[in-house]
């Protein structure tokens, strides 16, 4: 398949800093841009980056928690209502999420949401696989890595078997379950685990997301180093501006509610000694 220029979008995307306080367009008015400026089939492709979204949309629906809803989700409330309800829709929603929404409603109360939402991230990883980008993959296979490499960091803290809680199957996951090294014995194979490992040390929790984020956003870099107005390009910048747009809407008050969350989460998975008991 012949590849896809833009040259006159991506030389009129804006410079974007990981510090910036301020983007003059939303992120709304971006994501109809791509969907005006890009081929069909690699919109396709930016979609992708929209569903997670619409994965906290989807157990917010599931929880009838509508009033929370995220419109940067591909699908609106309305879809998921016509989509969902008995005797089904149009099937226009991604296939996992069909599957999901079937073992949610039949077992809800085996899982703790905490364990649904999970199951939902590896349901959403396969999909994402499945489309074999090689921008995608590479990505997502980051992203999927530093996220299990920070939850055995965690359960290894706490004592806790990471099994269930890893996403994915594959060798890096195997290495994380079953090695008591400090790197997991994966220093051979990935070349970043010391510096997620020195970032997971940071004690500050905003100075430890900053700094994850500041290494995700290194790593699109590095992704799309000799890329010119290629759709990897493209999409690099829309995760990029995905991350300013989330630290645009955290302040002191947000990170302080972000702590507490992260403290509940770990309470729900983690029977905590009395050393890590917090004091009311």
């Amino acid at each position: 398949m012949a590849q896809n220029y833009y040259h006159c979008l991506v030389a009129g995307l804006p410079d974007i800093f990981l510090d910036e306080t301020e983007v003059n367009f939303s992120m709304l008015d971006f994501k109809s841009t791509l969907e005006e400026e890009l081929y069909p089939e690699d919109y396709e492709m930016a979609k992708l980056l929209f569903l997670p979204y619409d994965n906290k949309n989807l157990l917010l629906f599931l929880q009838e928690k509508y009033d929370q809803y995220d419109e940067l989700g591909n699908y609106t409330l309305e879809d998921f209502e016509s989509e969902l309800s008995e005797g089904g829709g149009l099937f226009s929603l991604p296939p996992y999420m069909y599957q999901f929404v079937e073992e949610y409603r039949e077992d809800r109360k085996s899982k703790t949401l905490k364990q649904w939402e999970n199951h939902l991230t590896r349901l959403f990883y396969d999909y994402v696989f499945s489309f074999q980008h090689q921008f995608l993959n590479d990505w997502f296979t980051f992203e999927m890595n530093v996220t299990n490499l920070l939850i055995g960091l965690n359960c290894r803290e706490f004592e806790k078997d990471p099994e269930e809680e890893l996403i994915g199957d594959n060798s890096v996951t195997e290495a994380i379950s079953k090695s008591s090294a400090k790197d997991f014995g994966l220093a051979p194979v990935l070349d970043y685990v010391g510096q997620v490992i020195n970032i997971a040390d940071k004690d500050n929790l905003l100075a430890r997301e900053k700094s994850l984020d500041q290494f995700r956003w290194e790593q699109l870099d590095e992704l799309t180093r000799f890329q010119y107005f290629s759709i990897e390009v493209v999409l690099a910048y829309t995760i990029k501006l995905q991350m300013i747009y989330r630290w645009m809407h955290l302040d002191e008050a947000t990170g302080r509610k972000l702590f507490e969350q992260l403290i509940d989460e770990l309470k729900e998975s983690f029977e905590f000694s009395k050393e890590f008991m917090i004091n009311e």
